[in-house]
């Protein structure tokens, strides 16, 4: 019942913000000059964010080639697209993105992939992305040239919210998976702070799932240890795989013709809207998004482009994206059977002999 309330919440919401935003739209512009401008745009220019958003997926698809293979359990790259693919199309119907790992690692497991191993390799890819978040948001600060100062207000405040967010749930990983001891003693303190407070709080489930999540984290700094590289590889990844999805405005942009602003400007300003939206509890950042890309990019665009610029934007880096990876998550569940083995690196079926990471026998990363 919780989760049927919590359900028509969100999606009240979104359709909310939705509604809100078409409002805004209307308001400056009736259908037919909004259409007139859309086609206004050159669409051989626009075929370009296909690409992008192609390696958007595969950044993601190689990191989780090369963490399953230090793993031991190595998976050929077009089925870590496929994990990809899967998790791009989940993370986008669902709010705050939680569908997407879950349903990853259920796709990994139909493959031979412990669901440990999976989930290890769902916490590293979060923890490369968070980091790129972080680190291409502080690039922004410093290289968006004061379009910063027109976000301000309501946009400014999700900003520093969206930052400061970002900024704990970073540190707060990096210290579960190199300081695993305090964290341990901190979070045993603070559910029983809890269980003080609230009586009816189950504190021994509690401790036994934060035991679960911090075994985990131990994994993953072991995995780090073995392969100091890997690490290191999923950020840089993650780093081109966010940044190709910030240069979409700067493709719309060339696309209706204008100069002026640089691609390092565009893309800076893009981090900054994304961060200021990236935490919210809504399916895709939907109607929250379109309406910071709103007042952001209205210097960039003019009145008259910036809405039009936002519906491409939102077109190639979300909806097409979502229509595609569903494309690809239908056919797959027609194609795809549970594999009895583990595909080597020649292409051959071998029995999956993938061990949890605990004990496994790393391989070099790459």
């Amino acid at each position: 019942m919780k989760a049927k309330v919590k359900n028509a919440l969100c999606i009240g919401a979104v359709l909310a913000l939705l509604g809100w935003t078409v409002h805004t739209i209307l308001q400056e512009q009736t259908p037919g000059q909004l259409g007139a401008a859309l086609l206004s745009a050159d669409w051989r220019v626009l075929l370009l964010g296909a690409p992008l958003m192609a390696l958007f997926i595969c950044c993601e698809a190689k990191a989780t080639h090369s963490i399953l293979r230090a793993l031991g359990c190595p998976q050929a790259f077009r089925k870590c697209a496929y994990y990809s693919s899967v998790g791009f199309f989940f993370s986008t119907i669902t709010p705050s993105a939680t569908g997407g790992q879950p349903a990853q690692v259920v796709a990994m497991k139909k493959d031979g992939v412990p669901a440990a191993s999976g989930a290890l390799d769902m916490l590293l890819v979060t923890i490369g992305y968070n980091t790129a978040a972080m680190i291409w948001g502080v690039f922004a600060l410093f290289t968006a040239n004061g379009l910063t100062e027109r976000l301000g207000g309501r946009v400014g405040l999700l900003l520093g919210l969206g930052l400061a967010v970002f900024t704990l749930l970073d540190v707060a990983m990096f210290l579960f998976l190199f300081l695993p001891g305090p964290i341990k003693k901190l979070l045993h303190g603070c559910i029983g702070l809890g269980a003080r407070v609230f009586p009816r709080l189950d504190k021994a489930g509690l401790v036994e799932k934060a035991d679960e999540h911090l075994a985990e984290y131990r994994r993953g700094a072991d995995l780090i240890r073995r392969a100091p590289a890997l690490l290191a590889q999923v950020v840089g990844l993650s780093m081109v795989q966010l940044g190709c999805s910030y240069a979409i405005p700067y493709v719309v942009y060339r696309a209706f013709g204008l100069s002026g602003f640089g691609l390092g400007e565009i893309i800076a300003l893009q981090a900054l809207c994304s961060i200021a939206v990236g935490y919210l509890p809504l399916p895709g950042s939907a109607g929250a998004a379109e309406n910071v890309f709103l007042r952001g990019f209205l210097l960039v665009y003019g009145e008259t482009l910036v809405a039009p610029a936002m519906i491409l934007t939102r077109t190639m880096s979300c909806y097409l994206v979502l229509i595609a990876t569903a494309a690809v998550l239908a056919a797959g569940r027609v194609l795809r059977r549970p594999a009895r083995g583990v595909p080597t690196e020649a292409g051959e079926n071998a029995e999956c002999r993938c061990s949890a990471p605990d004990d496994v026998s790393l391989e070099r990363a790459g």
